[in-house]
């Protein structure tokens, strides 16, 4: 096994990300074209877009970030491509365009108006707008829809709880979409304060659960590691399969394993490794018996929950035991 690094300290899990997700749009260029009802084009979404810098480590700009990976597979599309970036913070947006006007050239786009690029194949936008806000107006039944969540922690979530939901309302059949979940990697399960944010993570999974269509499935891929950075993939259940395989060999390419659990396959170990995710060990004991009726509290109700464990009275120490024993003559 690698030795286990800290996040963003020669970090292991960024390598492992891309690889993933490289894996997955590929799958997407290379499959889409020969399915039994091909799409007409391929929509991309990136709700976490970044600044799309090159890696630091000599890594080719097609391989080390979200927006260099889409514009890539995009060129080798035989369908046509629409790629949306997405980057909230307006410092990181002026870094964006500038990486985009930099690179997009070497791969054979070339400007069109402002933030917008095209290639034979693809045209890519980049927005300064939240991801949560992303349009999908512009979608057709005839689109294969593939959106990233790539939040440096869960605090940074963008995606809106229904998007896979109002996606599929579009008349769209063929849906995926790649979470990061980092939970432990930046602290949240060190302090108090972090708590509500940990917490409103149920509620997102829940949404992606009650959301979920028929014939789609929720995989959690979680590092076995005390960062536990993980992610969540919403793919056709006929994916489950390659998809698997895909996740473990990212990761094991990277001397690591992965823990993997499907809802729909087994949906008490699927919620057994929420509670592990986002609670720590001691929140986890203290509801441990109650675990429906967590999922079923309001947010307050949750914290009331921990607390009442936390601030009840040691039990008492047992009675010590007598000992009685008889005279000897």
């Amino acid at each position: 096994m690698g030795k286990r690094l800290d996040v963003g300290q020669s970090d292991w899990r960024t390598p492992a990300k891309h690889s993933v997700l490289n894996n997955l749009i590929g799958e997407e260029v290379g499959a889409s074209p020969h399915l039994p009802k091909a799409p007409r084009r391929l929509v991309w979404f990136d709700l976490t877009a970044g600044d799309a810098a090159a890696g630091k480590n000599g890594e080719y700009w097609n391989r080390s970030c979200s927006p260099g990976i889409l514009a890539y597979q995009a060129t080798r599309s035989e369908l046509p491509v629409e790629i949306y970036l997405y980057e909230i913070n307006p410092e990181t947006f002026i870094r964006l365009v500038a990486n985009l006007g930099h690179q997009l050239p070497k791969l054979g786009y070339s400007p069109d108006g402002d933030n917008c690029w095209r290639s034979p194949r693809a045209v890519l936008y980049a927005i300064n707008g939240d991801g949560r806000d992303a349009s999908i107006r512009h979608l057709r039944s005839g689109d294969a829809v593939f959106a990233i969540n790539d939040p440096n922690a869960v605090t940074g979530w963008a995606m809106r709880s229904k998007f896979s939901h109002e996606v599929i309302g579009r008349g769209v059949r063929l849906y995926r979409s790649l979470t990061t979940m980092g939970c432990n990697a930046t602290g949240l399960k060190r302090g108090k304060k972090a708590r509500p944010t940990r917490i409103e993570c149920f509620d997102r999974l829940a949404a992606a659960q009650g959301t979920l269509a028929s014939s789609r499935d929720l995989c959690l891929a979680a590092a076995n590691d005390d960062a536990q950075w993980s992610y969540l993939i919403e793919t056709s259940d006929k994916w489950r399969g390659r998809t698997e395989s895909n996740v473990r060999r990212a990761f094991k390419k990277q001397g690591h394993d992965v823990t993997i659990t499907w809802y729909r396959v087994d949906s008490a170990q699927f919620q057994d490794e929420l509670f592990r995710h986002f609670l720590t060990k001691a929140e986890l004991k203290g509801i441990r018996g109650k675990e429906q009726d967590w999922l079923a509290a309001t947010m307050e109700q949750r914290l009331q929950m921990i607390n009442a464990f936390e601030e009840a009275p040691p039990p008492p120490p047992p009675a010590e035991q007598m000992t009685f024993w008889e005279d000897e003559d």
